[in-house]
């Protein structure tokens, strides 16, 4: 989050949103390419919740603005380009296209689109996007496919949430009298103020993914505990897999991104981390790649 300069007021203004199950961030520029400012906000999964997703991008918006020493009414002359996380899902895109959006313009695809154009621009490459939830893609010709990415319940294996959810798992157990305690599980009880199996299923019974990936922090920072080698050795195992998929399709550049990609990488086998390389750049600023990529095309 910051502030570079102040803004010409006769120039358009470009938004890059990456909206995710935590958090949203954008990136703001002017018609240069000059960054202005960077904003980050809350949740903006679709397919969790539409209403949410659309606050959350306002927020972050405004935030921006504001950073950059922007009047908030200039928000009309913005032209936006999302990248947000559920929109694979028909009826939340449907609905999220629906909004009466405060912008110039705004387009909306999704978070793996804007990762792709971010981390290998006008090149093919795959990517493996790790946060609170789990998701891989690759770009070619301009094409995106995903693969993974079907939500907690169904996949996102070696996500934040999923981690989290496993280690309440572990941790219900260790109440029933099923495991032995251990500092992860400890851990967790006091994190979450629960003595007893009753509270800590109260607690997470309905609860979203992104609930259960605020535990992921728990798990790296008690990694050598034989819970969390067991954790992160099955989490590094599913990505991995994924990294080998990509392979037999053609992809040798292949990009780790997300939340917890970074804390996650060193415990991959040595052959998954060398099939890794650098973004180019992130994916805000894909999304005002490809946002640029329609004016031409315009």
């Amino acid at each position: 989050m910051h502030k570079n300069q102040l803004y010409g007021r006769s120039e358009a203004l470009y938004l890059g949103i990456d909206g995710g199950g935590s958090k949203c961030k954008v990136r703001l520029e002017d018609s240069s390419g000059l960054v202005l400012a960077e904003a980050i906000s809350g949740p903006a999964n679709i397919a969790t919740s539409v209403e949410q997703a659309q606050q959350s991008i306002y927020d972050a918006a405004v935030c921006a603005l504001m950073y950059a020493d922007i009047p908030i009414n200039k928000l009309n002359t913005i032209h936006a380009y999302a990248g947000l996380a559920g929109a694979n899902v028909p009826s939340a895109l449907c609905k999220m296209r629906q909004w009466q959006h405060p912008f110039a313009t705004l387009e909306v695809t999704t978070d793996m689109h804007i990762a792709c154009a971010g981390a290998h621009q006008d090149r093919s490459g795959a990517v493996i996007i790790i946060g609170t939830g789990f998701c891989a893609g690759v770009i070619k010709d301009n094409k995106v496919i995903e693969y993974g990415g079907h939500g907690l319940l169904l996949s996102d294996g070696a996500s934040g949430a999923w981690l989290g959810l496993n280690l309440v798992r572990h941790t219900l157990e260790v109440l029933d009298g099923l495991a032995k305690p251990c500092a992860l599980s400890n851990a967790l009880l006091h994190y979450t103020q629960c003595h007893c199996s009753a509270e800590l299923t109260a607690k997470c019974i309905d609860a979203k993914p992104r609930y259960f990936a605020q535990f992921a922090p728990l798990i790296f920072s008690h990694a050598s505990s034989p819970t969390g080698i067991s954790l992160l050795a099955s989490a590094a195992q599913y990505v991995a897999r994924y990294i080998n998929y990509l392979q037999k399709l053609g992809y040798a550049d292949i990009c780790l991104m997300g939340g917890i990609a970074d804390a996650l990488a060193p415990w991959l086998d040595e052959q998954a981390r060398k099939s890794l390389v650098d973004i180019k750049d992130t994916p805000e600023a894909g999304a005002i790649y490809l946002l640029h990529q329609l004016d031409e095309r315009d």
